[in-house]
């Protein structure tokens, strides 16, 4: 039931990205409905795949990285649906449904991935994980908000002012989306960080040297962008390229953490 319940979810993720893209590309008023339909499917279809997967009573919730990588793409699901309904940002569906795509097939991989072992399993380990999620999505919106923000500046400068440009947000609108989702999920990663250092500390033997310096690239990133923001009025474009670096080395962080665990799991 798990296998089929994973390729249908799967598979309406895939129609979703195409039917997000092709609202981008080609949309008109009367095929607007349709992507949103679609990706509610996909993640009622998802939800229920996460509650097979809840954990048994005394395991430790988020203990390996398949459950991870699920999550994350389901809350960026969840958290795009906030998005639209608060900024109207629909469209940006054709960015964020294809991470949630991504994010769900990479935790199909889980038979490859080694679990946290039991004697580091803590409290602690889920707090610095949990925070990492939800940081995750926030910078997702604030990537997804600089890609729609980079594509309109483009298009303005080129005077396309037709089709695609007409369908994406304003420059304002996204600027504000990006910046707001960069405020949430700074404070997130920073108390990731400090729970993370805690728990390898106490966890004697655990060296995620790699992750680790890529994390801290990663807030060092997200950091100056805030402070250039307040210090030296940065906003639009490049606001815009740091929030994007920002956010591909956060993925690069998660994609260190899961090659670590199917090394572990060889």
């Amino acid at each position: 039931m798990k296998a089929g319940l994973f390729i249908a979810t799967a598979i309406l993720y895939a129609l979703a990205c195409i039917l997000y893209l092709l609202l981008l590309t080609r949309g008109s008023d009367k095929a607007q409905r349709m992507p949103g339909t679609v990706f509610v499917a996909a993640l009622g279809a998802h939800l229920a795949f996460l509650l097979l997967e809840t954990p048994s009573p005394g395991d430790l919730p988020l203990a390996d990285i398949s459950q991870i990588l699920s999550v994350s793409s389901f809350g960026i699901g969840i958290a795009f649906l906030i998005a639209s309904y608060r900024f109207d940002v629909t469209i940006l569906g054709a960015f964020l449904v294809p991470l949630s795509l991504m994010l769900f097939l990479a935790s199909g991989l889980g038979s490859s991935y080694a679990p946290v072992p039991p004697r580091v399993q803590s409290a602690v380990l889920t707090l610095h994980i949990g925070a990492n999620i939800v940081g995750l999505v926030a910078f997702a919106l604030a990537f997804a908000a600089g890609v729609a923000y980079m594509l309109q500046e483009r298009l303005l400068r080129r005077r396309q002012l037709s089709g695609v440009f007409q369908r994406l947000p304003s420059l304002d609108v996204l600027d504000a989306m990006g910046l707001r989702a960069v405020l949430v999920g700074f404070p997130l990663l920073t108390f990731g960080m400090i729970t993370g250092t805690f728990w390898l500390l106490r966890s004697e033997g655990s060296e995620f040297y790699v992750s680790q310096a890529l994390g801290l690239v990663a807030w060092a990133i997200f950091a100056s962008v805030i402070v250039l923001r307040v210090a030296a009025g940065w906003q639009g474009r490049k606001a815009a390229i740091g929030t994007m670096m920002g956010f591909l080395f956060t993925l690069l962080v998660l994609a260190g953490y899961a090659i670590r665990a199917a090394a572990g799991s060889a």
